[in-house]
């Protein structure tokens, strides 16, 4: 299929992927400066196309860096204590470089730059030998900015303050009941590598808006996980052999913090 591709779009098709190489691949630079006629051979364009490698070389030059530049400035503002990790080890250029020569940025839009570089994190397991909390710690980070910027939703109506056996939980949308191997939501920028232990999370939004997470217990967030499912509050605890009162009380407590919209 892709061979096909190829074949129909022709031309357009090699100078497509030529540019591509260009902005993505870390060493393009330097060998596109040296001789951009080869560098456009090397990937199939006419002579009409090499020639004007050439001749707009100095733009194409500035233009590669504009357009890294554009895919890379989402990344240290997301992932702040990731980038001070990594910049610690003078190895984030490095990490930039191997992520854009990846090519898994496929969205033509801006917001998929920052989960597109945790989906290549976790399928390329970059830098993970070296340290093994580096996905959770990228992924914990997303999920801030993720949490925070998703869309405010109509206010749920007619639900209750206080939930019963048969009560089912309601959720804003941008709650997330998170699970890791490392204690991810206490590493800083000052001391960015967290501490091993399993660890359970609930990440949402308060009554201003901003990110706030409350630890739980490995039940809690197993019992959580079944109400967001849609659950009936007694069924959930029930599968889990809990008790109907603690769990009643945990709900009541978590709608206190704002971490839940009610009960129906």
């Amino acid at each position: 299929m892709i061979e096909s591709t190829e074949q129909a779009l022709g031309p357009t098709w090699n100078l497509q992927r030529c540019m591509a190489d260009l902005i993505l691949d870390a060493g393009s630079a330097e060998s596109f400066g040296g001789d951009p006629r080869a560098f456009g051979a090397g990937r199939g364009l006419q002579k009409a196309d090499q020639e004007a490698l050439e001749k707009f070389k100095s733009q194409l030059l500035v233009y590669r860096d504009l357009a890294r530049t554009a895919l890379e400035d989402p990344l240290p503002d997301c992932f702040p204590i990731t980038h001070a990790l990594l910049e610690q080890a003078d190895l984030w250029e490095g990490c930039l470089d191997a992520f854009l020569a990846s090519r898994t940025i496929q969205s033509p839009y801006y917001r998929d730059v920052n989960p597109s570089f945790v989906a290549w994190l976790a399928n390329s397991i970059w830098g993970q030998e070296r340290w093994p909390f580096l996905l959770e710690l990228a992924h914990f980070e997303y999920i801030e900015v993720e949490i925070l910027r998703w869309p405010d939703e109509a206010p749920a109506m007619d639900l209750k303050a206080a939930p019963a056996g048969d009560s089912q939980v309601v959720f804003d949308g941008a709650t997330r009941n998170l699970a890791y191997h490392f204690r991810v939501h206490e590493a800083t920028k000052q001391d960015p590598e967290p501490a091993s232990g399993e660890t359970f999370l609930l990440g949402y939004r308060d009554s201003e808006g901003d990110f706030i997470y409350s630890e739980l217990s490995a039940h809690a967030s197993a019992f959580l996980a079944r109400c967001l499912e849609g659950a009936a509050v007694g069924k959930a605890a029930s599968g889990l052999g809990l008790e109907l009162d603690d769990v009643l009380d945990l709900l009541i407590g978590l709608r206190e913090k704002g971490a839940l919209l009610g009960f129906r």
